[in-house]
């Protein structure tokens, strides 16, 4: 076939072919959504007239549009390069693969070319969505998926950038620091798989850590978050609190933690062990705050009673140059209303126990 009825065909097809690219980026984000994947990216071209016209001059062995199989792709970009095989598991289940044209370059190209290295599919769409009426239209249309990491993918970016193609057109000197700095991505590839796990089972760890030994476990996010949600010593205070206050718990927002810590950290508590004492030693005091408050309805998260707890530790400061000191540190409430909620933690330490 002719380049031009090759790209009268191209012309006739666009249409379809951007509806089949947008229509795979749905749904390969689902898939990776329900295996609970959170991708950097899943993003779809379609190949310009101009570029397939090169294409096909320069290869000359095309005879139909259907013969060139990247006419629609999608790339794929994972934030850790252990998830590229899981990702693939899930192109391989869900898709029919075209065997013959789909490649694995990391096993097949020089260690030099790190941005290279990624998983090249070709599929079409499985037997199962076939007969799907929002996918019949796509029966029988091939697509590239392009699976890579952040790194590899921010590599292959820069040197195409660069405007090589080849390591062969490199000067060897220039050749030798691409290599260098590949080896070193790669083993930041690795060592990013690493601190992810290291990671995961450090959150594994801390329920145990938290009611074993807590004079060891330090305060992070991961750890104040787990103690916050999950702890006896919380949960009860939080219920006494709520009751008080007239309103409902719901689960702790991860976003809210950092707030937690900043309070935390302004009055040096870095110790589970320490806030357990804390709260221990203050727990009447915090009904009593919990008493001036009306939210009858309301809605608030688990840790709310250790919200009030920071409340307990500012009327403990002493005097009221301190306390507006702390309330404008943490932008605690109004800054027209800190003149007068310091005066009211003022009286209310008066009755602390």
């Amino acid at each position: 076939m002719s380049l031009s009825k090759i790209i009268d065909e191209y012309d006739e097809q666009l249409s379809l072919n951007e509806e089949m690219a947008q229509s795979m980026v749905a749904l390969i984000s689902a898939l990776l959504s329900n295996e609970a994947i959170v991708p950097h990216s899943v993003s779809s071209r379609v190949k310009d007239r101009n570029s397939l016209s090169r294409k096909v001059t320069n290869k000359d062995k095309y005879t139909s549009i259907q013969d060139i199989t990247d006419i629609v792709g999608i790339r794929i970009i994972s934030n850790y390069s252990d998830e590229v095989d899981q990702i693939a598991k899930i192109i391989e289940d869900n898709f029919a693969i075209d065997a013959k044209n789909s490649i694995d370059k990391r096993a097949s190209l020089d260690p030099d070319r790190f941005g290279y290295l990624s998983l090249h599919y070709v599929v079409s769409i499985s037997q199962d969505r076939e007969r799907l009426i929002e996918y019949q239209r796509f029966n029988g249309r091939k697509v590239e998926i392009q699976i890579r990491s952040v790194l590899q993918h921010a590599w292959a970016e820069i040197e195409h950038d660069i405007g090589y193609k080849s390591t062969i057109e490199v000067p060897k000197h220039v050749r030798r620091q691409f290599s260098r700095l590949a080896s070193l991505l790669e083993l930041a590839d690795e060592g990013f798989v690493k601190i992810k796990e290291e990671l995961t089972n450090y959150q594994n760890d801390v329920e145990e850590n938290i009611s074993s030994k807590p004079d060891e476990v330090e305060i992070d996010l991961v750890t104040i978050l787990e103690f916050l949600n999950k702890s006896d010593i919380v949960n009860k205070l939080d219920r006494k609190v709520a009751e008080k206050a007239k309103f409902n718990l719901k689960e702790l927002d991860s976003e809210f933690v950092s707030r937690h810590l900043k309070y935390l950290q302004y009055f040096n508590i870095s110790k589970i062990s320490e806030l357990i004492l804390i709260i221990n030693e203050n727990e009447k005091n915090i009904l009593l705050r919990a008493n001036d408050i009306n939210s009858e309805g309301d809605t608030a998260s688990k840790g709310i009673s250790i919200f009030y707890l920071y409340h307990i530790l500012a009327a403990k400061l002493g005097n009221k140059e301190k306390i507006m000191t702390f309330l404008d540190e943490m932008g605690l409430c109004l800054e027209d209303d800190r003149d007068g909620f310091a005066d009211y933690l003022i009286e209310l330490s008066t009755e602390f126990v």
